[in-house]
């Protein structure tokens, strides 16, 4: 879902650190002569998400070095709120941010030390197009860039390293977002390049379960050295959300075919404030499939419209849903592969209102 491995020979060039994520890490990994603090641009932006009916906080972050990649393979983020924002109890889950204004990471922590339970852990970091639970491992391996599926959570489809969404909420209730084809360019078969159980590219947003307070949020990113407390950078930045009003609820896509004719998604007209729309397809693959579970989307643009799935890698017995993001910017058109800008451009908010999945299950078995 990230920058594919031959590509993240640049960005691994600069990972400052490799970290564990349960506090048994073992800091001993190779720097290097890269300026991360002057070479590397962060963007950071929030906004409302309507989730369903429901208004929670949207968030986009951008971190890349020159070359559009990701700055580094490590960091910690903390985003802090404005005064009335409040991080709620999860069930059945411990996090020292409950209760706070801010949404915070925990640093490295010396080997045998049990780290602190936040919001990102030591797993969640910024990256070229969002947030991830992707920092890298305690033996240097680079999670960024690695994505595997399974078929447990919700749409039939689960992924590793991506965040499902929004956070806080149970399992069930959430979704992943993941930028497949055709609307960026097919990374099937994995002979072309991409590590095994690839699955696509990141949507730049993240959101969470959090009611958004109108004001500033400051948002605090570091990356660590290889000497624990002491960091290579710092990375200070605001984002103001002017209005916490949501863009309107939308339906999730016709899903239709699949008994001999075309897959087909279609959706409607864009929400009033909406400027582009990604249509999300997750296919839950039968035990026949040589595919595995797969994620397609298409840039739906913010006309109404009907797309055909790829029937390529699909096997009959398939079963998928759909479901469909609109936005006050650009999700496909800041994303990689397409976008290596150091700083892809962004509104001053960054709004988007998620549909219900479509069909309601049991999923449409794909028979053709």
């Amino acid at each position: 879902m990230r920058a594919v491995y031959r590509a993240l020979g640049a960005a691994g060039g600069i990972a400052i650190l490799s970290a564990c994520t349960s506090g048994q890490s073992a800091v001993q990994v190779p720097s290097t002569a890269v300026d991360v603090q002057n070479t590397s641009t962060l963007q950071f932006r929030v906004g409302t998400a309507n989730y369903q009916g429901t208004t929670y906080l949207n968030t986009v972050v951008t971190f890349r070095q020159p070359n559009g990649l990701s700055a580094t393979l490590f960091n910690t983020p903390t985003i802090t709120g404005p005064a009335g924002f409040v991080v709620p109890a999860i069930a059945g889950a411990t996090n020292t941010d409950t209760g706070t204004n801010h949404l915070s990471g925990t640093p490295p922590t010396q080997p045998g030390t049990v780290a602190v339970v936040t919001t990102f852990a030591q797993t969640g970091g910024a990256f070229a197009y969002g947030f991830a639970p992707a920092n890298s491992a305690t033996t240097g391996a680079a999670n960024y860039s690695k994505t595997s599926t399974t078929s447990s959570q919700v749409a039939g489809v689960s992924v590793a390293n991506s965040y499902t969404q929004p956070i806080f909420l149970a399992t069930a209730a959430k979704l992943p977002f993941i930028l497949g084809p055709p609307a960026v360019p097919d990374f099937h078969p994995l002979s072309l390049g991409f590590p095994a159980g690839f699955a696509g590219y990141d949507s730049g947003f993240v959101m969470f379960a959090v009611t958004p307070v109108a004001g500033v949020y400051a948002f605090n990113l570091t990356v660590p050295s290889n000497i624990i407390g002491q960091n290579t950078a710092v990375f200070n930045t605001t984002a103001t959300l002017a209005s916490a009003v949501p863009l309107a609820a939308i339906p999730g896509p016709v899903v239709g075919g699949g008994a001999g004719a075309a897959i087909t998604v279609t959706v409607g007209p864009a929400p009033a404030g909406a400027t582009s729309r990604v249509i999300y397809v997750a296919d839950r693959a039968s035990a026949a499939s040589l595919f595995g579970n797969q994620f397609f989307a298409f840039n739906a643009g913010a006309a109404g419209a009907t797309f055909s799935v790829p029937t390529a890698t699909l096997t009959p017995g398939d079963r998928f849903t759909a479901w469909v993001v609109a936005a006050d910017f650009d999700i496909v058109g800041g994303a990689q592969p397409g976008n290596v800008s150091t700083a892809p451009a962004l509104p001053a908010q960054t709004d988007v209102t998620v549909s219900p999945i479509s069909p309601l299950p049991p999923a449409l078995p794909i028979t053709f």
